[in-house]
């Protein structure tokens, strides 16, 4: 089966971040990167608050009708599959987005069990994400991390993998410690040979080891490496689609 390739929609800040400056620029921005994945070759795109630093555990309704805009923008303006990711942990707020949108599936960062974060508490949400999506009548797929970035973990990888099909997330991804570090490869080996749903890497992909990586993951997700100076680099993205799609 070929492997998927994902790249991240890193938006400028939203209204209401301290950073925020021109919301025009925000859209331009992404429907600028959307278009570079698009021509990169990639399978599909998560739009992500990723300029809302510091960020809160639950995002405001401003960021919220932001998000909305551009992924409706960038929906009207691709072909590709579309997901989701409100930082940190709002996957209430995402599922909402997705499904004005028809967004095809959304990223939770924190799905089961509880972590640690600079942001505070990041709170398990499956119970209720899934009621959430079943009741709003949204048909986007759910993402899961496990053992995600940028956060102390009180439970075992183990432990996650253990639990991890009893969340009935539809994909799950692993990283590596934060942002741009390679994911382990002994956890990736671990995830895709212990559960069933497809198993992603989702952090610290390049054009050097996205081969190795897609190896032992049916797919990647990848956001720093393909950005040069703030913006997607369409080569950047064509470098890492060959390598992962030759696997």
């Amino acid at each position: 089966m070929e492997k998927t390739v994902i790249c991240v929609v890193h938006l400028k800040p939203l209204p209401g971040a301290p950073m925020h400056d021109d919301f025009e620029d925000v859209l331009e921005s992404a429907l600028r990167d959307a278009k570079a994945i698009e021509e990169g070759g990639a399978d599909a795109l998560i739009v992500e608050n990723y300029g809302d630093a510091p960020f809160l555990e639950s995002a405001g309704k401003e960021t919220v009708a932001s998000m909305a805009i551009v992924a409706w923008e960038i929906k009207k303006s691709t072909s590709l599959g579309l997901g989701i990711n409100v930082l940190r942990n709002d996957a209430i707020s995402a599922m909402a987005i997705a499904r004005a949108v028809k967004a095809d599936f959304v990223r939770v960062n924190q799905l089961v069990f509880p972590s640690a974060a600079p942001e505070g508490f990041l709170n398990p949400s499956a119970g209720e994400v899934l009621r959430y999506r079943k009741a709003i009548g949204c048909k986007a797929m759910v993402f899961a991390d496990l053992n995600v970035k940028h956060a102390v973990h009180f439970a075992s990888f183990e432990d996650y993998l253990l639990n991890a099909e009893r969340s009935l997330a539809d994909a799950f991804i692993i990283t590596g410690r934060a942002t741009g570090l390679e994911v382990d490869l002994e956890k990736l080996k671990l995830a895709r040979e212990y559960l069933v749903a497809p198993v992603f890497a989702g952090s610290g992909v390049n054009a050097e080891n996205a081969k190795m990586i897609a190896k032992y993951s049916d797919g990647v997700i990848v956001g720093s490496y393909i950005k040069s100076r703030g913006k997607i680099e369409v080569e950047r993205v064509r470098r890492i689609v060959r390598a992962v799609k030759s696997t």
